[in-house]
């Protein structure tokens, strides 16, 4: 573990720019630098607290003002026991402010001796001196400042990146969230444009805007001002692709009307061919005898197209009617009782008779052809009383099928209760016969003796051959009072023997069981014999 500089020599890092421009900078720096971790940042005492990922301990950074107005230094204070990877990355730490500076704004850099303040919560030691822009190993150690060189690279990349992006601090600009939302508006009009192709003066003037936003809130967020660079940066390329989208979308409506116009004068010709197609769509047709059609009179013409009978209604276009052939057929329809409702004009007719019937006929002098229709009430009402009985017909037939498909499943879930029961009593009377089985056979290994009743007088006769052995020895040593306690167990577990054996329904045994009994019996009592 590392001790402090008894004597350290007092010196800090400085820069030639204002102390907010500096922390702006320093906040920024460790925000996207992966080789710190910002823990905590203080803007009113201008101090950020930071880690390293490979070095244990806390370092702390603060911006106090300089020798002039226009200048400030930056105080240093580095883990105790970091030792020199902490000096290492104490040059890294100044070096990388330096280069953020220079994107920002003209950067004067100034090495001294860098001296470690007194942290409140761990141990420090003495940083010493770094140059803004040189390693570890060509640091000056005499206390002369010596000038920063500027990388070129990397002063580069971090003016580009400072070009999109801000690091002031405070609030986003308000100028560069309108910017960013007109400029939204835009993009979406752009693709909205490809559909409805407006005119291109509008999408010029709704560009001009939105970049004006985006200039204005360009301004707004210049180093040292407000924040939302990045908001700026999104609206300007979105305004871009508007513009894109919305003139592309444009000029695509120029291409459209072109064709249309040039279709103009060739609209005789799809005329001609128009009426070609419908001469040879005009066919010689009968007038039914039967259904809706025979409720009005058949017309004069002997050729129609696009003829439709159903069993309520029927429709027709007949062929090659003039108007009086009209006018005609319409005093027909007035002779048949249609004149309920009736609303006529030079070329429609719409009327009912009595019944509900109702008729409508349309003339087209262009083309000379009448469109006559009919849809009948009282047809209208059987065929729906026809399709209900179909559907009752249906219902019942699905409601049949399904209560026979419940038999069926009723039927199948009781075959199938049935099969397990079944099952059930067949695996039951298999297990009593093997039952059986298993007890003749272990009453055959056994001499003919009840395996309960054999284990039970075996372990009888097994703890009182050890009872009398204890005995023996009790009597032989003459009887000791080392041994009360063994004797006093013996007994117990000879009372427990006993009562086990009594417990038992001697009048379920076999006469191999009993025999058995009194032979183990016998033998007991030959050797509590020998030991009294």
């Amino acid at each position: 573990m590392s001790t402090p500089n008894p004597t350290p020599q007092p010196g800090r890092q400085t820069y030639m720019a204002p102390v907010a421009d500096v922390y702006a900078a320093m906040v920024q720096m460790l925000g996207f630098n992966a080789s710190f971790d910002l823990v905590h940042q203080d803007e009113q005492s201008h101090a950020v607290t930071f880690s390293a990922p490979n070095l244990n301990g806390l370092f702390t950074a603060k911006v106090v003002p300089g020798e002039t107005a226009a200048s400030s230094a930056v105080e240093m204070t580095a883990p105790m026991d970091a030792g020199e990877p902490a000096r290492q990355l104490v040059v890294k730490f100044y070096k990388d402010l330096g280069d953020q500076l220079m994107a920002q704004t003209a950067v004067q850099a100034t090495s001294a001796q860098t001296t470690v303040m007194s942290a409140p919560t761990q141990q420090t030691e003495v940083v010493p001196p770094v140059p803004a822009a040189n390693t570890a190993h060509d640091a000056p150690h005499d206390g002369q400042n010596t000038p920063a060189e500027p990388v070129g690279h990397r002063a580069s990349k971090n003016t580009f990146m400072a070009m999109l992006n801000d690091s002031n601090p405070g609030k986003i600009s308000a100028m560069a969230v309108v910017a960013l939302a007109v400029a939204a508006a835009f993009l979406i009009f752009g693709f909205v444009a490809l559909g409805v192709h407006p005119p291109i003066a509008l999408c010029i003037i709704f560009a001009v805007i939105a970049a004006v936003l985006c200039v204005v809130a360009y301004l707004k967020t210049q180093p040292g001002k407000e924040h939302g660079r990045l908001f700026t940066t999104i609206a300007a390329g979105a305004t871009v692709v508007g513009l894109v989208l919305s003139l592309v979308g444009a000029a695509g409506g120029k291409q459209e009307s072109q064709p249309s116009a040039a279709a103009s004068p060739s609209s005789s010709a799809s005329s001609s061919a128009s009426s070609s197609s419908k001469e040879a769509r005009c066919q010689s047709f009968s007038w039914p005898a039967s259904g809706a059609a025979a409720k009005i009179p058949a017309p004069k013409a002997t050729k129609a197209m696009d003829v439709y009978e159903f069993a309520a209604s029927y429709s027709l276009t007949a062929c090659d009617v003039t108007a009086s052939d009209f006018e005609d057929y319409v005093n027909e329809l007035r002779g048949k009782g249609f004149t309920v409702g009736l609303a006529k004009s030079s070329d429609t007719f719409t009327a009912e008779n009595a019944a509900g019937d109702k008729v409508m006929v349309m003339h087209n002098p262009k083309e000379d052809t009448m469109s006559i229709s009919i849809e009948s009430e009282e047809d209208a009402d059987q065929e729906a009383q026809r399709k209900a009985e179909e559907e009752a017909a249906k219902q019942a037939e699905e409601q049949k099928k399904a209560e026979e498909q419940k038999k069926a499943e009723e039927a199948q879930k009781k075959a199938e209760e049935e099969r397990k029961r079944q099952e059930e009593e067949q695996k039951r009377i298999q297990e009593e016969e093997a039952k059986k089985q298993q007890e003749a056979q272990n009453q055959a290994q056994s001499g003919g003796v009840t395996p309960a009743v054999k284990e039970a007088m075996d372990s009888y006769e097994s703890f009182m051959n050890k009872y009398c052995d204890f005995m023996e020895k009790y009597t032989a040593d003459g009887a000791p009072t080392s041994m009360l306690s063994d004797y006093l167990k013996m007994m117990s577990e000879y009372s427990e023997t006993t009562k086990k054996l009594d417990d038992m329904d001697q009048s379920t045994w076999t006469d191999a069981d009993m025999q058995y009994y009194l032979e183990v019996m016998n033998r007991v009592n030959q050797r509590l014999a020998s030991v009294s």
